[in-house]
C-alpha cells in the first residue's frame, strides 16, 4: 500500500492543521529525541485525535478529500434513512468518500508510537509509556472500526513498514472482516487492561471510554454474524463473519456494555415526571451541557481552534443568518413517538372518519400530548426557540373559508400530486419563498404571511417535510449571530444511553439464541429494564413486562407505529424502534441499518411523508411576526417533490478504491463493483 511508505515524523505537522500547534522544531530537523519527552507527546497525540475519522459536525458524503473535515452538513447519510430531509437532495446520498489513505496514516502514526515509545521508559516513565501505548492502540482500534465498517475485511498492519523494504513486502493483501474485528477487539482490551478511568486531558480515551466503545464494535460484529452475507475470495471471507460467532460477539459486546455501569448515567438536570416541557428542554440540553453525565468521548470545539457550521446550516430559516432550513426531519421519523392520534397504519391521524380534516384552535395543539423526547429533538409547529417560535404553515384559507364548515383531504391519501390540482386550491394563498411574501391584509386591518418564515413552501426552499430539527443546535446563539464557522457545540461521539441501547439489543439478542444469562444476569429482565431506563427518561410509554421483547413475529409494515422497521422479532423491532428515537441525528442509524441488513429493503423507492400545516384567515391574529393565533388543519401527505430513495444491495460495503488496487494487486475489490 503506497500510503503506507512514509514516515510518521515527516507528516506530525500536517495533522496539526486542525487544531493544534506544534510547539517544537521544524519538522525537518525533528528527531526522535524531540517527540518522545512530555512535550512532544501532547502534540504527537493532539496530532492523532485530531485526524481520528469521527463522523462529526464536519462530516459530509459529498464534499471534501475523504468526507471528512468539511463544513456544510448538507450530504449525509441519513438522508438514506428517513430520519432527515432537505432541498439539496431528492435521492440516494452515496456515502463513500474513499476513507483509505488517511486512515492507515493514522494507523502508521499509531504503529510508529507504540514501537518507539518503549525505548525510552526510562525518561518518561514505565506508566506513562503505558499509558500513552494503550491511548495509540484505541486509536488504530477506531480507525480500523471506520474502515472495517465500510468495506468489511482490509489489510492490517501492526508494524511500521520498512522504507527499505520491497513493493511486494509493502503490498499487503485483505484480511477477513472477523480478522478486522478481532485486532480492534484486541486493542480495546489492551487499552482497557492499561489504562486507569481518568482520560489524561478532555477529550481522550480512558479504560471506560474504550469499553463503551468496544460494546459498539462488538454489537456490530454480532450483528454481521447473525445477518451479513458472505463474501469469499480465495478461501477469506472479506464480507461477513461466519453465523456461528455471533453469540460470542453480542456476549462481547454485552459484557462491556455492563462494565461502565455506574460510571455514567443519563442527564436527567431538569427531567420532571410531570412537566413535559422540562423533560423535553432535558433532553436537548444533554447535547449542549459540558458537565454532562451522559457524556463518554466527545469531541472539542472552540472559537480560538476549531469552529463548525452546524447551527448555520441546520437552523430554521428565520433563526439564522445566513444557509439554514437543511435540517427537516421527516413525518415519519415523527410518528415513532408516543402521545400522538395514530391510524391503524401507525400513521398520524388528522383526518375524520368521513375524510374531512380535523380543525385544530391552534397550531400547537396536535402535539400537545406528544412525548417529550420528541420535542427535544424536533422543532414542531409554534415552538418556541432562541426566542422566537418555529413558524411552519404551508399555506393560509382565504377568509371566506369558514373552519366549521368541513373539508375534505386535499390530494388523495397515498398521492404525491400538486395541491393546485384540486380546483378548491384556489382558496389558499401561498408563497414560494419565506423571506418574499406578500401578505394578506384582514378583515381587522392586520397583516399576515401566507407562508410561515420556517416554510414549507410551495417552492420547496424551506422545510422539505413540515418539521425542523432541534438536536444540537444552540438555543443561546441568536439569528444574527448564526453564521458560518461560527458554532462551537461538541460532539458527542458516545454516550451512555447508546450503551444502554447496546446492552439491550445485545441481552435480547443472546436470550432469543438461547443464552437466558450472562454472568448471572437474567439477559431478558435486563434488556427490559434497558429499555424503560431510556423511555422513562424520554417521558415515552414503559414497556409493562419483559414479555414485550417477544420472539414473536414483528409487526408487519403497515399494521402500527413503527411497523416499517425491520426486524426479525417483536421485541427486537422494539430495541431498534428505539434506537431511531433515541439516537436520531447522531449519525449512527445508517450503519445500524447496513449491520441489520435491512436498508435496502426499508427503503426501495421510499417516499418520505410530511406534514403541511394550514391556517384559516378568517378570525386569526398575528400575535408575533413568527405565531398566527388561529385554527388549523394539518395534512399528511407524501413529499411534493416526488423524490425517492433507494439504496441498493451494493452499497452494504464500499468500493475499495481503484489507486489502491492499482498499486497493490494483492487487494481484491468488494462483491458488485
Amino acid at each position: 500500500m503506497k500510503q503506507l511508505k512514509y514516515i510518521a515524523v515527516m507528516l506530525l505537522v500536517g495533522v496539526m492543521c486542525a487544531c493544534n500547534k506544534l510547539d517544537i522544531d521544524p519538522v525537518n530537523i525533528i528527531q526522535d529525541k524531540d517527540l518522545f519527552n512530555d512535550a512532544g507527546m501532547q502534540a504527537y497525540m493532539a496530532s492523532l485525535y485530531s485526524r481520528m475519522p469521527i463522523e462529526d459536525f464536519k462530516y459530509s458524503a459529498l464534499t471534501g478529500d475523504d468526507g471528512f473535515n468539511t463544513w456544510d452538513q448538507i450530504a449525509l447519510p441519513m438522508l438514506n434513512t428517513g430520519e432527515n430531509a432537505n432541498r439539496n437532495n431528492g435521492g440516494f446520498v452515496n456515502p463513500a468518500k474513499a476513507y483509505w489513505k488517511n486512515g492507515y496514516l493514522v494507523i502508521r502514526y499509531s504503529n510508529y508510537l507504540i514501537e518507539q515509545l518503549p525505548k525510552y521508559a526510562a525518561t518518561l516513565t514505565q506508566p506513562k509509556v503505558d499509558r500513552w501505548i494503550a491511548e495509540a492502540r484505541f486509536i488504530r482500534a477506531y480507525t480500523y472500526f471506520a474502515l472495517v465498517r465500510r468495506y468489511g475485511g482490509v489489510p492490517i498492519t501492526t508494524q511500521v513498514q520498512s522504507l527499505n523494504a520491497s513493493v511486494e513486502e509493502l503490498q499487503i493483501p485483505r484480511s477477513s472482516e472477523q480478522q478486522v474485528y478481532d485486532q480492534i477487539l484486541s486493542d480495546l482490551d489492551y487499552t482497557i487492561a492499561n489504562m486507569g478511568e481518568t482520560s489524561e486531558q478532555k477529550g481522550r480515551v480512558n479504560k471506560n471510554i474504550a469499553a463503551a466503545f468496544k460494546s459498539r464494535v462488538a454489537l456490530f460484529a454480532g450483528s454481521k454474524a447473525r445477518y451479513g452475507k458472505q463474501y469469499i475470495v480465495d478461501g477469506v471471507m472479506l464480507n461477513g463473519i461466519p453465523a456461528a460467532k455471533a453469540n460470542d460477539y453480542f456476549k462481547l459486546s454485552y459484557q462491556a456494555a455492563k462494565m461502565i455501569e455506574g460510571k455514567y448515567s443519563l442527564y436527567k438536570k431538569t427531567w420532571s415526571p410531570t412537566d413535559k416541557v422540562a423533560t423535553a428542554d432535558n433532553f436537548a440540553s444533554l447535547f449542549l451541557d459540558a458537565s454532562s453525565p451522559e457524556t463518554i468521548f466527545s469531541k472539542g470545539y472552540s472559537v480560538l481552534e476549531n469552529v463548525h457550521s452546524f447551527d448555520a446550516v441546520y437552523s430554521p430559516p428565520h433563526m439564522t443568518s445566513t444557509y439554514g432550513d437543511r435540517y427537516n426531519p421527516t413525518l415519519d421519523f415523527v410518528e415513532l413517538f408516543d402521545g400522538l392520534p395514530k391510524n391503524a397504519k401507525g400513521e398520524i391521524q388528522t383526518t375524520k372518519p368521513d375524510g374531512s380534516y380535523i380543525v385544530y384552535n391552534s397550531v400547537e395543539a396536535l402535539f400537545e400530548n406528544c412525548e417529550p423526547r420528541l420535542r427535544g429533538t424536533v422543532l414542531l409547529p409554534g415552538q418556541p426557540f432562541k426566542g422566537l417560535r418555529t413558524d411552519l404553515r404551508r399555506g393560509t384559507f382565504i377568509e371566506s373559508v369558514d373552519p366549521a364548515v368541513p373539508i375534505q383531504k386535499l390530494v388523495p391519501e397515498g398521492s404525491t400530486a400538486a395541491y393546485t390540482s384540486n380546483p378548491f386550491y384556489n382558496n389558499v394563498k401561498q408563497a414560494g419563498t419565506w423571506n418574499s411574501q406578500t401578505p394578506i391584509v384582514l378583515s381587522t386591518g392586520q397583516s399576515i404571511n401566507p407562508t410561515g418564515l420556517d416554510g414549507p413552501t410551495s417552492a420547496n426552499n424551506a422545510t422539505v417535510t413540515g418539521f425542523h430539527g432541534r438536536k444540537y443546535l444552540d438555543p443561546k446563539m441568536l439569528a444574527a449571530d448564526t453564521k458560518l464557522h461560527f458554532s462551537t457545540t461538541p460532539w458527542i461521539e458516545i454516550r451512555y444511553a447508546e450503551i444502554l441501547l447496546n446492552r439491550a439489543e445485545a441481552a435480547l439478542e443472546l436470550y432469543q439464541n438461547g443464552v437466558s444469562n450472562v454472568d448471572g444476569v437474567d439477559l431478558l429482565n435486563d434488556a427490559y429494564l434497558q429499555i424503560n431506563a431510556i423511555r422513562d427518561r424520554a417521558g415515552a410509554v414503559l414497556l409493562t413486562s419483559a414479555g414485550e421483547l417477544s420472539s414473536s413475529a414483528p409487526l408487519a409494515p403497515g399494521t402500527g407505529v413503527g411497523s416499517y422497521v425491520l426486524a426479525p422479532t417483536r421485541g427486537l423491532q422494539i430495541i431498534r424502534i428505539e434506537r431511531r428515537k433515541e439516537l436520531a441525528f447522531e449519525h449512527g442509524l445508517w450503519w445500524d441499518m447496513l449491520r441489520w441488513r435491512t436498508i435496502d429493503l426499508e427503503v426501495n423507492q421510499r417516499i418520505w411523508r410530511k406534514l403541511n400545516p394550514f391556517l384559516f384567515a378568517k378570525g386569526s391574529a398575528p400575535l408575533a411576526p413568527d405565531y398566527i393565533q388561529g385554527k388549523y388543519i394539518f395534512d399528511a401527505r407524501y413529499d411534493e417533490r416526488n423524490a425517492r430513495f433507494t439504496v441498493a444491495t451494493k452499497y452494504y460495503y464500499e468500493m475499495i478504491p481503484s489507486a489502491e488496487i492499482a498499486s497493490n494487486p494483492k487487494l481484491k475489490q468488494n462483491e458488485q463493483y
